[in-house]
């Protein structure tokens, strides 16, 4: 907002020299609160008018005509950076000291993943750089493309973008609770930068729902693998899936995978042997025949598409082939894990497979497990009864 100010000039008196000549002060008045600074003039008390603001010096009129100017001046900067104008900033400036950016939260967003993206591929995967892209327009989208200083959001705001991701964008609790995680995060840095005094999430503690991951079943993923695709675009998802399952590589790893990282062992074997790019942990993984089909069909450099692409032609193939789970590229993952287990792999061995940093992260699909053995028992038929 652009503020009236109010600016009175007049002679201390009281500091008044031998020679009876006294420094010129100026007051300004901002929203009712005054600062007050001595200028590089002196005068005779006699020589000024406080009611008239003039004096009888002509050079003493027009060095405060040249400094009401810069007043004007400063005001003008101070609004067109969206900094709060107060009586104190103008002082700061016009004494020359610096006064700090206020940033928008847009602008600072912009700024954050400008820098995230040198660095995708160097120590971020694009998916994260993407997510926070995903985030910024939604933010955009809800602040209606109006930025907003970041010291003015308060938890009202938080709170409203909580739940225009809920109800508005339609996503689910956990999703939501990602995305406003990632925006908090942004805050922290202001914090830290002293950009704010206090972060609007302070106090604001978000927890996630558990969730059973879906999965698909060995005969599901047969399906998927056997039903003959004559669309291109969707029978190269639908291979690149099945090898996910067969292998439990993520999208970012299918996506980063090369030739060099598939080697042969001393039985004529072929596995993988890359770090993951989430963990970072190095993963063993055996190719079987299927996996291997797959790698050689494409001459071992996988046609990945964007993640976006990725998981809408999946559920073209979802409709193809007659499925009701809702599959998405983690599905296979999810499926890998718990085909590996059903198979009586070990979970130690799992876990290295799946690249996880410790085996706590594969002991949540040992319970999916319990699931599948509960229903693949209740559908025998024991010593012939109904």
């Amino acid at each position: 907002m652009y503020q009236t100010i109010s600016l009175r000039f007049m002679v201390a008196s009281s500091k008044a020299s031998r020679d009876g000549s006294a420094p010129l002060l100026m007051s300004i008045i901002v929203n009712r609160k005054r600062v007050c600074i001595q200028l590089q003039k002196k005068l005779k008390p006699i020589e000024f008018n406080n009611k008239t603001q003039l004096s009888i010096n002509k050079d003493v009129n027009n060095y405060i005509s040249v400094v009401r100017s810069r007043i004007m001046e400063i005001q003008t900067e101070l609004f067109a950076q969206k900094i709060p104008i107060t009586a104190q900033k103008i002082k700061d400036v016009f004494n020359g000291i610096n006064t700090n950016k206020h940033w928008g939260l847009i602008e600072l967003y912009e700024k954050h993943n400008l820098n995230l993206k040198k660095m995708i591929g160097i120590t971020i995967a694009k998916n994260t750089h993407d997510k926070h892209e995903f985030l910024l327009n939604y933010l955009k989208k809800y602040m209606k493309n109006i930025d907003r200083p970041i010291e003015d959001i308060n938890t009202s705001f938080v709170n409203g973008f909580y739940a225009f991701l809920r109800y508005d964008i339609k996503q689910q609790h956990n999703t939501a609770i990602g995305y406003m995680k990632k925006l908090r995060m942004i805050f922290n840095i202001a914090l830290n930068d002293n950009l704010i005094m206090r972060s609007p999430f302070a106090g604001i503690k978000y927890s996630l729902e558990r969730v059973t991951p879906t999965f698909l079943t060995e005969e599901e993923i047969s399906i998927i693998w056997k039903k003959g695709i004559d669309i291109k675009r969707l029978e190269q998802v639908r291979d690149i899936f099945v090898f996910c399952c067969m292998t439990g590589l993520a999208y970012i790893d299918c996506y980063n995978l090369t030739k060099e990282q598939i080697l042969k062992d001393d039985q004529g074997g072929f596995y993988i042997k890359r770090k993951r790019q989430k963990t970072k942990v190095m993963a063993t993984i055996p190719l079987n025949d299927v996996a291997l089909t797959i790698l050689e069909k494409y001459n071992f450099k996988l046609p990945i598409l964007t993640n976006q692409k990725f998981n809408s032609y999946l559920k073209e193939i979802q409709d193809i082939c007659g499925l009701k789970k809702n599959i998405t590229c983690h599905v296979a993952r999810h499926s890998a894990a718990v085909l590996l287990l059903n198979h009586g792999v070990s979970l130690n061995t799992v876990s290295k497979v799946l690249g996880h940093s410790n085996v706590t992260m594969t002991q949540h699909y040992a319970k999916l497990l319990d699931k599948t053995i509960i229903a693949e028992i209740k559908g025998i038929k024991l010593l012939g009864n109904d």
